[in-house]
């Protein structure tokens, strides 16, 4: 009686122990499942934050390539100077009888690769009366060390701000001077001089020309 109960007892508590072997190699199974599913998870999931970094980076490049292809950076201009530099009196203006400086002459604008290789502007001042004719020479613009490359924009405008020398009939008159260039719409030319640093010769007025030619 006491033998059949040991072994009744023994057979227990192998079998007891048994199970719990089972137990614990299922569970420990199950872990290892699912460490390797969230792996497997985090590393799809970092592919596709890396694929989606690389579109962002490559869409902002397409993006900026766009925009740059809109603009053009190597071309070429020439026209005629017409203006009228007009002399403004203080009160009692009449644009008829106000006295008159008529500007007639050429210019031409070259750019390779957004950089200013050639700028010469050149016409004769006549003052209406028939006094003391003068020729102006511009040369040596330089935009400013801070403006981006010079470009012509897909409808023909351009604006540049920097110095220019300023030359009448042939002598240094006014060194890098400040002014700005402008081309508006591939048909009107504008060279605007600072009044200050020309010391008011151009009445504060800018010189307008056509514009004969244009390459791109």
């Amino acid at each position: 009686m006491a033998t059949a109960l040991a072994v009744s007892l023994t057979f227990a508590f192998g079998a007891s122990v048994l199970l719990a072997i089972l137990c614990w190699q299922t569970t420990t199974i199950s872990i290892d499942d699912a460490l390797s599913s969230n792996a497997a998870a985090f590393a799809a999931y970092a592919q596709r934050t890396d694929n989606t970094d690389s579109a962002t980076s490559s869409n902002s490049e397409d993006l900026d390539a766009a925009v740059e292809n809109n603009k053009t950076t190597t071309f070429s201009a020439l026209g005629q100077i017409s203006s009228l530099v007009i002399t403004v009196p203080e009160s009692g203006f009449n644009i008829t009888d106000a006295f008159k400086v008529i500007l007639t002459g050429e210019w031409n604008l070259n750019v390779n690769n957004g950089n200013i290789t050639e700028f010469a502007v050149s016409f004769l001042a006549s003052p209406m009366d028939g006094s003391k004719p003068h020729i102006h020479q511009i040369t040596d613009f330089r935009p400013y060390d801070n403006v981006e490359r010079v470009t012509l924009t897909t409808d023909n405008n351009l604006s540049v701000n920097g110095t220019a020398n300023i030359k009448i009939n042939g002598i240094l008159v006014w060194e890098n001077a400040d002014a700005s260039i402008s081309i508006s719409n591939g048909n009107t030319f504008i060279f605007d001089p600072d009044d200050v640093d020309t010391e008011n010769h151009f009445g504060d007025q800018q010189v307008y020309g056509i514009v004969t030619r244009l390459i791109s």
